[in-house]
């Protein structure tokens, strides 16, 4: 059997690819399935936010309800920042896994939308997991960013923790109001 120009290798009947996976074929892995436990929380999130504004906005709240408000932003903020950067990496491993089995797997499809010259050039792809992303790599060394909902992803994860941690911010400087703010009984 001649292989075709360019090739460098050819796989014996008996081998298997061996995807990002670890599993023959790519398979599914965990961040796969941590994506689809990630979905599924999106709507307990939202839930949980609407009620705790509907409690907000009803009357009887007691006075240090500000604190603990904050507390309670930071913590919903640090847990949307967990789902979207699980998301994201489900995602960018699917895409891994999609491009090392299966018919029609190359290029990879996050690649695929490179200009005709570049696509071309394509010689392999690679996945990033911090930052989230999927790099399409080139002939000439060269590694153009893939198209794909990665940098949103980055950005609303970041965007949440820094949310997270200007919500503590703003506890610290409320407790430390409130501290100041208590005047000590006078001995006279």
């Amino acid at each position: 059997m001649k292989e075709p120009a360019g090739a460098t290798w050819r796989l014996a009947q008996d081998d298997r690819i061996i995807g990002a996976a670890g599993t023959a074929g790519g398979g599914w892995n965990m961040f796969v399935l941590l994506m689809y436990g990630a979905v599924l929380a999106v709507p307990l999130w939202a839930v949980a936010v609407v009620v705790k504004l509907a409690s907000v906005l009803a009357p009887g709240r007691r006075p240090d309800w500000a604190g603990d408000l904050l507390r309670w932003c930071a913590g919903m903020a640090a847990v949307a920042a967990v789902i979207v950067y699980a998301i994201g990496l489900g995602l960018v491993q699917w895409n891994a896994s999609e491009a090392e089995s299966g018919a029609g797997s190359a290029p990879a499809a996050p690649c695929r939308s490179l200009p005709p010259g570049t696509l071309d050039q394509l010689t392999g792809h690679g996945p990033s997991y911090l930052p989230l992303g999927f790099d399409c790599l080139l002939s000439d060394g060269r590694v153009v960013a893939a198209d794909g909902p990665y940098t949103l992803l980055n950005v609303l994860a970041a965007a949440f923790v820094l949310a997270a941690m200007l919500s503590l911010l703003a506890v610290g400087f409320l407790d430390e109001y409130r501290a100041r703010s208590v005047t000590p009984p006078s001995g006279t």
